[in-house]
């Protein structure tokens, strides 16, 4: 089917339907104003704080921040994808999609390749069972996995063959092309294809709604791959995925937490221990979107990883990431150098469970791996050294955008706690080494050249905040206002904009407004396809609805950029001066001594303009931190 037939389809559906009849058979919605309210069905409260908008057919809840259009609402509530979210509003529409389905021209769809994973999972599980599988039972017997939770994991195995799935393939009439599509097998180079998995344990991989998405297969031999993930397909990343989730997300809202480890038998062993809120990683750091998912089941997440240098750099990522999502995350270190799966085996559940009370906050554990790096950090100057170093790294975090100033408030809080140390102190020395770390991105945001020379222009650089915050205000505006558009193509430019979602979504806003097609903020949101991209159009929207006064706004947005352009272009010039003047202040060359006078001139012309002064137009741009 053809983008057009695609996206004319799921405006059918849109239109045939009403977001407020829809979320109503979810949540209870009382008439409030021109809107609705209700109790948000995605976090816990008492006091409603989640609203529908029939006129812009969104959602926003101002609890949680959840927002978007209805497929947004179907994605988030009942934890689909946007096809799947698409397919159940289709139903409700009545609305058929048959013909969709049947269009070979996109090649295998999604269900094509769940449908032959569930296939290759009967190939695999069969050999497991089968005298072939002797050697494989009793590598995972010997790991203490029972054969009923090797059953209920429906671990696998693959033959020691190139074509061993290949041979069941031919005989079951599967095109190898959707075998290929499936990551299962790979092409030769001369011609023909080979098994993906040879010789290998085998553990399928399940989403969030227990479709087999991938595989992964352990080496039974002397591969030097240890373990190997299916590759990247069109249903699956593992860069996106967990193993287990399926399960644990059930289990998370009894426990209220959700453990993460690095290994599928960790995984499985935890679960067979009682602890079927355990999720694996597939081989991969922890992610923003590992940590997205997680945060739909639970705020609380411990992480469990090896003792060795690799177990280390995966925790420092881990922290890294977690601290931006906004999660309460717990790091505990299995004793002994041993593994979550030998531990449990070896000291049972119930010291497992004392590991994971032992487990520290990340700021505690990070403190502590500086604290080792420093001689201990006990006394002196190493302490002192410790403490430099691990606010540096926060400071690094803070600057780049990792945590926001109000979690910045919170850590400053925890590390007071942590280091002993007055937390107005720890606030005065990270906010300095803050802003120092931030010194580099501003300059390249504001367009000027670091230095003393342009810090002394008309009284410093432009605060780093002004450009920004113009910008994204004049986003947040167009979303309300889209009629303002020919007022703002001349001068606004998506590509300045710092924050890269803010950035793709501003981008693709400009490309729909230049259309001159008739703009649907439902409509808009629904061409991203995404839970995370609903919610934060609808958080800019709101923003830009709050402040109201759109026209005003843009031209203090335009009047805001074009002063900071000329504040670059003097700190620039500045800048030319500094390093064209000798130190003496005789530079013995009339072209040079011509060409600093031009500058000079130039410079003086440039502050005598009346509407020069920046800090009048930028003020209302700047966000105090």
């Amino acid at each position: 089917m053809a983008v057009a037939d695609w996206e004319i389809l799921t405006r059918q559906i849109r239109d045939n339907l009403d977001i407020v009849q829809v979320i109503g058979r979810y949540v209870p919605l009382r008439r409030a104003g021109s809107g609705f309210k209700g109790l948000c069905p995605f976090h816990q409260e008492k006091t409603p704080s989640f609203t529908v908008h029939p006129a812009r057919q969104t959602f926003k809840c101002f609890g949680c921040g959840a927002g978007g259009d209805i497929f947004t609402f179907i994605q988030t509530r009942e934890k689909v994808d946007f096809v799947e979210a698409r397919r159940m509003l289709a139903e409700q529409a009545g609305i058929s999609l048959e013909n969709e389905q049947r269009s070979a021209a996109r090649g295998p769809g999604k269900s094509d390749l769940v449908a032959v994973n569930e296939w290759a999972q009967n190939v695999f599980r069969r050999q497991y069972i089968g005298p072939a599988g002797e050697a494989a039972r009793a590598y995972v017997a010997g790991r203490g996995i029972s054969p009923a939770t090797a059953e209920d994991f429906g671990i696998g195995l693959t033959l020691d063959r190139f074509d061993g799935l290949l041979e069941e393939a031919r005989k079951a009439r599967i095109d190898v092309q959707l075998l290929a599509a499936a990551g299962l097998v790979k092409p030769r180079d001369l011609g023909g294809h080979y098994d993906t998995f040879r010789h290998r344990l085998m553990f399928p991989i399940r989403d969030l709604n227990g479709r087999i998405v991938g595989f992964g297969g352990r080496t039974l031999g002397e591969d030097p791959a240890k373990y190997l993930n299916t590759p990247a397909t069109v249903l699956f990343d593992k860069s996106s995925n967990l193993f287990g989730v399926d399960r644990a997300k059930h289990a998370a809202a009894k426990t209220g937490r959700i453990i993460v480890v690095e290994g599928y038998t960790d995984c499985i062993m935890a679960h067979q221990a009682g602890f079927a809120e355990t999720v694996a990683t597939l081989g991969t750091a922890m992610t923003e979107a590992h940590a997205g998912l997680l945060r739909r089941y639970t705020d609380r997440v411990i992480l469990v990883f090896d003792s060795d240098e690799a177990g280390q750099r995966a925790a420092d990522r881990a922290i890294s990431v977690t601290l931006s999502s906004g999660l309460d995350v717990m790091l505990a270190r299995v004793p002994e150098g041993k593994d979550p799966c030998d531990y449990l085996l070896a000291a049972g559940g119930e010291a497992f469970e004392a590991v994971l009370k032992g487990a520290l906050g990340a700021l505690e554990f990070k403190w502590r791996q500086v604290a080792r790096e420093y001689e201990g950090g006990a006394t002196g100057p190493a302490r002192r050294r410790a403490i430099e170093a691990f606010l540096e790294q926060l400071a690094g975090w803070a600057g780049n955008g990792v945590i926001d100033p109000i979690q910045k408030g919170l850590l400053v809080n925890q590390l007071s706690k942590v280091l002993a140390l007055p937390a107005e102190d720890l606030h005065r020395q990270l906010g300095r080494l803050t802003r120092r770390a931030s010194r580099p991105w501003a300059a390249t945001q504001a367009g000027s050249r670091p230095g003393p020379a342009g810090q002394a222009a008309a009284g410093g650089s432009a605060p780093p905040n002004a450009r920004q915050e113009a910008l994204r205000q004049t986003v947040e505006a167009l979303l309300n206002e889209p009629t303002l558009y020919p007022a703002v193509a001349d001068w606004f430019d998506p590509a300045g904009i710092g924050d890269p979602q803010v950035a793709a979504m501003a981008t693709r806003l400009v490309a729909a407004l230049q259309s001159g097609e008739p703009f649907r903020l439902d409509e808009f949101i629904g061409r991203f396809e995404s839970e995370a991209y609903g919610r934060l159009i609808t958080d800019l929207q709101y923003h830009g609805e709050r402040r109201g006064r759109y026209a005003e706004v843009v031209e203090g947005a335009r009047q805001c950029i074009e002063a900071c352009n000329r504040l670059a272009k003097a700190s620039a010039m500045i800048e030319d001066l500094h390093h064209a003047q000798p130190s003496d202040g005789n530079t013995g060359d009339d072209a040079a001594d011509r060409n600093e006078d031009e500058l000079l001139r130039t410079l003086a012309s440039s502050v005598r303009q009346g509407h020069f002064c920046p800090t009048r137009i930028r003020r209302k741009f700047i966000q105090e931190t």
